[in-house]
């Protein structure tokens, strides 16, 4: 039995919100505790302490903190973010592992520039690919839905990216005269019989049938069969129409950044 690790925090810097994971013990898979948190509350790297302080006086139900240092792990797509995330975990850990394409995390990346892949796609490749141990598409339904794919050798081969069902919805209300902007919802039906059923059929509807053609055009291309995997924000919403076998891991990217951080640790 491996030896208990010091406490892991893992920070997830997304385009629309900041989610915190904290993990016990890191050679166990679960976390304690999940928050996601919008990032227009995040005004400075002191704002971003007093929440992390906040989220640990939670889990150890106590205003005291325990005094031994904690391990960090952040996987951003906001530069300016990562710096303020660094910032706010000065006073609990000296030195975070920040993922990037150069980290050691047990994927080979083939693709044509590693440098500009996030890594938050890097994290849920390797998570889905270390849970099933198989070839799989990881749907990641955020800000942006992403399709991150990786063979059976571990090697991240690519994806695709389109725009996150929050940004269709408000860029259609935003952007027009007279269409509104709808509550997120299952469609009754492809058939939209006023413009909110329509709207919610096109963006709902749409993205699936995207997702489905993207993924059997993948399997086509590269003689692959994927395991799906859906993950994000809005993955149930999804989930909720897609007809094709898949399997709905919400946190899966948090599970991710813990198995690089001991990666990175063991190394």
């Amino acid at each position: 039995m491996r030896p208990k690790r010091q406490p892991l925090l893992a920070i997830d810097i997304g385009n629309s919100t900041i989610g915190l994971c904290f993990f016990i013990d890191p050679n166990i898979g679960k976390g304690l505790t999940v928050e996601k948190i919008p990032l227009s509350h995040i005004k400075s790297s002191a704002t971003l302490s007093r929440m992390i302080i906040n989220l640990l006086a939670k889990c150890y139900k106590t205003s005291n903190l325990p005094k031994q240092r904690i391990g960090v792990v952040i996987s951003s797509v906001v530069p300016e973010l990562t710096r303020y995330a660094t910032a706010a975990v000065k006073s609990l850990c000296t030195d975070p592992v920040i993922i990037t394409h150069t980290l050691a995390t047990g994927l080979t990346l083939k693709v044509s520039n590693p440098k500009t892949l996030g890594s938050d796609r890097i994290v849920n490749g390797l998570a889905g690919f270390r849970h099933f141990g198989k070839p799989i598409a990881v749907v990641d339904v955020g800000t942006a839905t992403t399709i991150t794919v990786v063979n059976k050798n571990s090697t991240l081969i690519g994806g695709a990216i389109m725009p996150g069902i929050n940004l269709m919805r408000e860029s259609l209300a935003s952007n027009t005269a007279k269409l509104p902007l709808i509550p997120l919802q299952k469609p009754s039906s492809m058939l939209g019989t006023d413009t909110e059923s329509a709207l919610v059929s096109g963006i709902i509807n749409g993205t699936v049938g995207a997702v489905e053609n993207i993924v059997r055009g993948i399997e086509e291309e590269t003689h692959m069969k994927l395991k799906l995997i859906l993950t994000g924000g809005q993955a149930g919403l999804i989930a909720s129409v897609l007809k094709r076998e898949h399997v709905v891991i919400p946190d899966l990217i948090f599970e991710g950044m813990r198995l690089i951080y001991n990666l990175h640790k063991e190394n």
